[in-house]
């Protein structure tokens, strides 16, 4: 059973739908059937999870401390009702609910894992609520069977807001390469779309209108190149992105496409990838999904994101327009081959490192360990800790 917060277009329910969907549409004896709990409603991907079977329940919780009682009482019936064999939460105010539930329905907390899906986070950008539900989150972090994150920068920044659990294991996310995939075709495809001319430089960004994401960085940036000569041409998707402001001189040369379900399509028409993020990011999806595509990335030197590139892109510090503008300079003025091999090495580091494969093959035996068939497995942290004592 998963819980999690809401099913929107962010980066854990995007792993969380892609692991229930993966493993609902290739059951059998050895992979458990899949259950998924929005606290909220069905959201972006409650559709997708419904399409491919997975049995989907929507708590109907708003945000805001009233409808608490009502999220965990439902939990707490449907836990006794489904008795799952292993309960995996998303995010801080799922891993708190379930964690009541879990215990107030008898399923108990030996069957529970937390998901950390970030690192760093600024919570004064954050309400209220977030931050006390973390303070509490820390007091209870002994509770569960095991909290797993998907980076070594989330593992280390929930120790020192004072996580001490029984157990620690890396769960680092994994793509589907034949979704995410190069496509010749798609530059001139979204080109048209745009109106625009295929020999401009397409720097895309693939990120919701959040402060963490700072698109202000990438503005500047763009404009910053575009000084220098540079025909680059800036594409946003992610929610609320058309609702973003900029200088009136880059408003010809900037698309903000809001929130597309195309995206696996999209991506590969980029020139370079672009995550501006100045925090909160742990494993950021955006990344590896462009590597996936065979688009050189570029990304702030936040949570995992060197780890992941491998050398086959570029991090520049956080807030640094300038960095940021040189590092884009930089691959777009690279010779031929340089510029096919950088493609080449980052879709290779994907598939031998990412893979959808490893990813779930990981969570199946996270699970296995919740439910008692065998010892939760030890999967260590890249210079991390796995067990705290």
């Amino acid at each position: 059973m998963h819980i999690i917060n809401e099913l929107g277009a962010g980066g854990a329910e995007r792993v969380m739908t892609r692991i229930a969907c993966h493993n609902t549409q290739n059951a059998g004896p050895d992979i458990p059937r899949q259950i998924v709990v929005s606290l909220m409603d069905e959201g972006v991907y409650g559709a997708d999870l419904i399409d491919a079977g997975v049995e989907l329940h929507c708590l109907g919780m708003k945000s805001g401390i009233r409808d608490l009682p009502g999220a965990i009482i439902g939990l707490t019936r449907l836990m006794r009702k489904a008795k799952p064999d292993a309960i995996m939460s998303w995010l801080y105010h799922s891993d708190f609910i379930a964690t009541l539930a879990a215990t107030l329905s008898g399923c108990g907390a030996k069957r529970l894992a937390w998901n950390i899906r970030c690192a760093e986070m600024n919570l004064e950008q954050y309400g209220r609520s977030t931050r006390i539900v973390l303070g509490l989150l820390a007091k209870l972090s002994g509770r569960p069977a095991v909290i797993a994150a998907n980076s070594h920068a989330g593992q280390q920044h929930h120790i020192k807001c004072g996580y001490h659990p029984k157990k620690w294991a890396y769960l680092p996310n994994g793509f589907n390469t034949e979704e995410w995939h190069p496509d010749p075709g798609a530059k001139n495809r979204l080109c048209k779309e745009l109106g625009i001319t295929p020999s401009k430089h397409l720097i895309g960004m693939v990120a919701r209108k959040d402060l963490a994401k700072d698109h202000a960085t990438l503005f500047d940036a763009l404009g910053l190149l575009r000084a220098k000569g540079y025909d680059a041409h800036l594409v946003l998707i992610g929610h609320n992105t058309e609702e973003l402001t900029f200088a009136d001189a880059l408003a010809s040369h900037v698309s903000a496409l809001g929130l597309r379900r195309d995206v696996a399509k999209l991506v590969p028409a980029f020139d370079i990838a672009v995550l501006a993020s100045s925090f909160g990011e742990g494993f950021p999806n955006v990344i590896g999904e462009a590597m996936a595509c065979g688009v050189p990335a570029i990304g702030n030197d936040v949570g995992d994101v060197a780890d992941i590139l491998g050398g086959t892109g570029k991090t520049v510090p956080q807030r640094s327009p300038e960095k940021l503008a040189e590092a884009i300079k930089e691959l777009l003025t690279e010779d031929s081959d340089s510029h096919t091999y950088r493609k080449m090495a980052s879709r290779k580091r994907i598939i031998d490192h990412y893979s959808l494969d490893a990813m779930n093959a990981r969570y199946l035996a996270l699970w296995d360990g919740l439910a008692g068939n065998r010892p939760i497995p030890d999967f260590e942290f890249p210079g991390g800790i796995n067990h705290p004592e």
